[in-house]
């Protein structure tokens, strides 16, 4: 379970130097084509943290052609990692922990953004049996740590309804969509990143759904993807997913093209649900980690909705497939 005094830092005293404390935020207005990220990650034993900020507003398959980056890896680190103003141009408040935050953006170019993030459930721990029915049976998503090892690293994730606006070279919208959040804790590695995808869907006010789906591209297509955490967000009650998953993707180079998924929840309740690509831009929250950002279109039980899905790449990992000489074929033109 996620407690409030769990916004703030969790580093004990004894941790190791790869202890990362982070906040992810996706800022999504679906009508206009307007995805946005604020993404913070801390390394307490530096003393530092990343902030970027980015803005998209088409399919894309280079950051050159994001409508706005803001990307510094080496800002001081807050020292109330729930209440802070970053030189960066980025204020962050939790209103109400811990399903409450605000976050005001100014940054160069015309671009900022001022919204209220509101919890729609209370935080989904995926180390509580309570919550995810593979708790403590499977590997931490973050790769490097063991399901079965003492440890104190925490994730968790939650939608809920993002309303402001958010002003873009100028130009002002307004806000009201529902997406998902995240925060986490604990030791990590960025050079092992794993492949995984992280998916996330709303089909309208009263059915939303997340998911982490660990991913293996050497496997054939259908038998490529577990899952192990996730949650359905039904008429305002949580139920968890279990590990029965049917899941097929199709790729554009990096880019999540089409993607087919049944999920079902701990009731024996199944949902079928299909996404195309809509618009999406390429992160890197580590330097070793590639993530195409995409927001979805989904259907649903003839619905129509939106939601985000990371398709994550370990980059050390494509080189050992994608490595090339001069004179080589290139792999994304090879046929």
């Amino acid at each position: 379970m996620f407690t409030n005094d769990q916004v703030n830092y969790q580093m004990p005293a004894d941790a190791h130097h790869s202890w990362v404390e982070t906040w992810q935020f996706p800022i999504v207005i679906p009508e206009e084509n307007i995805h946005a990220l604020v993404y913070v990650a801390a390394r307490p034993k530096f003393g530092v943290s990343a902030f970027q900020i980015m803005v998209c507003g088409s399919l894309i398959d280079s950051r050159a052609e994001l409508l706005h980056l803001y990307d510094n890896q080496h800002l001081p680190m807050p020292e109330d990692f729930s209440d802070f103003t970053s030189e960066s141009g980025l204020s962050f408040k939790v209103l109400k922990a811990p399903r409450d935050y605000r976050l005001d953006y100014v940054g160069t170019d015309g671009t900022e953004i001022h919204v209220d993030w509101l919890g729609l459930m209370d935080p989904f721990d995926i180390h509580d049996p309570d919550h995810s029915p593979q708790a403590r049976s499977v590997e931490d998503l973050h790769g490097d740590i063991d399901a079965t090892g003492k440890h104190d690293a925490g994730h968790m994730d939650m939608t809920g309804r993002i309303r402001g606006t958010m002003t873009v070279r100028g130009k002002t919208y307004e806000v009201d969509s529902i997406e998902r959040m995240d925060r986490s804790w604990g030791p990590r590695n960025p050079t092992i990143i794993r492949n995984m995808y992280i998916v996330s869907a709303t089909i309208d006010e009263n059915l939303a759904f997340h998911m982490i789906c660990p991913w293996d591209p050497d496997k054939p297509q259908g038998d490529q993807f577990q899952l192990t955490h996730g949650y359905v967000l039904d008429h305002g009650e949580v139920y968890g997913l279990t590990t029965d998953l049917e899941m097929r993707v199709q790729h554009m180079g990096a880019i999540c093209s089409s993607l087919e998924m049944t999920v079902t929840d701990t009731r024996g309740k199944s949902y079928d649900l299909m996404a195309t690509a809509n618009v999406g831009c390429p992160w890197h929250p580590y330097p070793s980690a590639l993530t195409h950002n995409g927001l979805m279109t989904w259907h649903h039980a003839g619905k129509r909705g939106y939601g985000i899905v990371l398709a994550n790449y370990c980059v050390p990992w494509l080189n050992q497939r994608q490595g090339r000489v001069a004179g080589g074929l290139d792999p994304k033109i090879w046929c």
